[in-house]
C-alpha cells in the first residue's frame, strides 16, 4: 500500500488556489475538469514529484461543506517555524488558530491556520 494524497471539497476553487499556491508555496501541479460536474486541483510539495493534495471543486455547491466530525487537520513539516509564521502574517487573509508554540516542555514547535473553507492545517518543525 502507499500513501497517495488528501483531497477535500472547497466553495472557491480560485481562493483555495491562491491560498495553497501563493500563501503556503504548494505547487498547482494540474487544474482539471471532472466531466462537467466539477473541478480537481491537485498540489505537491516543491521538489517532489508526487500531488499530496488534491481540491475539488463541485459546481453546483453553493454554500459551505460542513467539515465533520471526523475531519482533524492536514500537516506539514518545515525548517523555521517562526519565518513561516511571520511570512503568512506579512501576506495577510490568514486565519491564525494558533500560533507557534512547543508542545509541552521542549516539546515539538507547532501552529495551526485554517484555509479559506475553514480546514486546519498544521505546521511542524523538523530542524
Amino acid at each position: 500500500m502507499q500513501y497517495i494524497h488528501t483531497c477535500y471539497r472547497v466553495l472557491d476553487l480560485d481562493k483555495s488556489i491562491e491560498f495553497y499556491r501563493d500563501k503556503l508555496g504548494l505547487e498547482l501541479r494540474r487544474k482539471s475538469p471532472v466531466g462537467s460536474d466539477a473541478t480537481n486541483a491537485f498540489f505537491g510539495i516543491p521538489g517532489e514529484s508526487e500531488s499530496r493534495l488534491e481540491l475539488t471543486l463541485n459546481h453546483d455547491q453553493r454554500e459551505p461543506y460542513e467539515l465533520g466530525t471526523g475531519y482533524s487537520h492536514v500537516a506539514f513539516a518545515v525548517e523555521d517555524l517562526d519565518a513561516l509564521s511571520e511570512k503568512l502574517e506579512e501576506a495577510g487573509g490568514v486565519e491564525f488558530e494558533s500560533k507557534p508554540h512547543a508542545m509541552g516542555s521542549g516539546g515539538t514547535r507547532l501552529f495551526f491556520v485554517k484555509d479559506p473553507d475553514g480546514y486546519r492545517i498544521e505546521f511542524v518543525e523538523r530542524k
